[in-house]
């Protein structure tokens, strides 16, 4: 078999701080009837020698040379990628026992009672979900700014930027009914909860310091209707129903003049083909600029840059004024065209972990899908250009060379920009495509959950 030819055996993946991405990533290869091991060596295997070969292939194989170059999609779907997982292949296995069902991946432990705090990790893909229900049962937490270590009876925990913690004598509930709302969010969404205290086993950062931050509860709405692309609002909107069980008001283009932006706190405008009045724009900048926060994704990023609404511009490439264009048979235009679109890729991104968009990352390299041609340049402000392509960005996924030199490595994924006393969140990629890029949802959570606290230094 292809299996057997192959000095592949196999691959091994791992995401050491966020069991709940493994267990949907694992969810995914068992819908598929994909063989999934425990590996002896810690993490997770997945043997290549099974009868859902050519699947194992899909998951985890990446492509830099393709027959054709015109695609009716992408033409990158290295799953593994999508869920952010280390992976590499391996050509020998160490296997342990099967895992038939993802049931168990999770395994939270049990915490105390505490009269100090709580601190829930950030790292998790469940914990915006976990921070939202505790905010509407009326909890205040707060977002770390810094890594902090605490001591325990169980050794010391070093803790990632962005950990919640949930100061018990600050809430208006007593510390039993703290207690039991945070023992059911566990339950609910088994997370990781820690236990602290006193603020002595507390070192690198003071609870009561400038560097964590008390978070509102976000009021989010979105653009949809006229214009605005369906597809990315749909993602939008399952991430939030179905993942974080978050509501998030839609308004129709139509009704934009007449609805009361100050109800919300975050606006999201994904991509779309916009054609905003003066009015409608006037009042959208007016409100950011009392401090608000503005999402916008693909085209949508774009759009601003080219109206100037923020400060910031597109990568362009200069063209020679006086060079005589070639000559090109009529027949081949689409195929020539089809080329130059990007139906989508994956690429490297270098990520700014201490930036609030970045909490919740460990690694400085994530992968992102990129299936648009939108070009932001990395911003003046040097500490406002969250995500950048790396110098070597191909990972999987048809792009011709033009595009890779000359539009895509000099560009950013991810900037912010001040405008008044608020700011916009641009993403030149879309974050939650087709409600399977389990790993980088979580750039576009902070945008909603931390978004208030993004300061771009002048």
């Amino acid at each position: 078999s292809n299996a057997d030819d192959s000095r592949i055996k196999g691959y091994t993946f791992n995401a050491k701080n966020d069991q709940n991405r493994i267990k949907a990533f694992i969810d995914k290869l068992l819908l598929h009837r994909i063989k999934v091991y425990n590996s002896t060596d810690g993490g997770y295997v997945v043997p290549t020698k099974q009868p859902q070969y050519r699947m194992v292939q899909t998951m985890f194989e990446t492509y830099d040379k393709y027959r054709d170059s015109v695609y009716y999609d992408a033409s990158a779907w290295s799953v593994a990628n999508f869920y952010n997982m280390n992976y590499q292949a391996v050509n020998s296995l160490k296997l342990g026992d099967e895992i038939t069902d993802a049931e168990n991946i999770v395994s939270v432990k049990p915490f105390d009672r505490s009269e100090y705090a709580y601190i829930l990790d950030w790292d998790d893909y469940n914990t915006p979900a976990a921070l939202y229900y505790l905010q509407k049962k009326g909890l205040v937490l707060a977002s770390a700014f810094k890594p902090f270590t605490v001591k325990s009876g169980n050794g010391t925990q070093k803790f990632n930027y962005g950990a919640l913690v949930l100061p018990v004598q600050l809430q208006k509930k007593d510390s039993q009914q703290v207690y039991e709302l945070v023992k059911e969010a566990q339950q609910k969404f088994q997370i990781p909860v820690h236990t602290v205290s006193t603020g002595l086993n507390i070192s690198g950062v003071d609870l009561g310091s400038r560097f964590v931050k008390p978070l509102s509860e976000p009021k989010v709405a979105m653009l949809i209707g006229n214009g605005v692309r369906s597809y990315e609002a749909g993602e939008v909107w399952h991430l939030l129903d179905t993942r974080v069980h978050m509501p998030i008001t839609k308004i129709p283009m139509r009704n934009l003049g007449r609805v009361d932006l100050s109800k919300y706190e975050t606006l999201v405008m994904v991509s779309g083909n916009y054609q905003l009045s003066d009015t409608e724009k006037d009042k959208i900048i007016s409100w950011v600029k009392q401090g608000n926060t503005l999402v916008t994704i693909g085209s949508a990023s774009e759009y601003i840059i080219e109206k100037k609404w923020v400060k910031e511009q597109l990568t362009k490439v200069e063209k020679d004024s006086l060079a005589v264009p070639e000559r090109l048979p009529y027949v081949d235009a689409d195929e020539h065209l089809g080329k130059e679109s990007v139906g989508g890729i994956i690429l490297k991104t270098s990520l700014d972990v201490t930036h609030p968009l970045g909490f919740g990352y460990r690694d400085k390299v994530i992968p992102v899908y990129k299936n648009n041609e939108v070009w932001l340049a990395p911003s003046k402000n040097e500490y406002a250009t969250v995500a950048k392509y790396t110098s070597d960005p191909h990972i999987d996924g048809f792009i011709t060379e033009k595009n890779m030199e000359q539009y895509l490595k000099p560009s950013a994924s991810l900037i912010t920009s001040p405008l008044g006393s608020g700011r916009v969140v641009m993403f030149a990629d879309n974050p939650n495509f087709r409600g399977s890029w389990y790993g980088t949802n979580k750039l576009f959570l902070n945008a909603l959950f931390l978004g208030e606290h993004i300061e771009i230094p002048n």
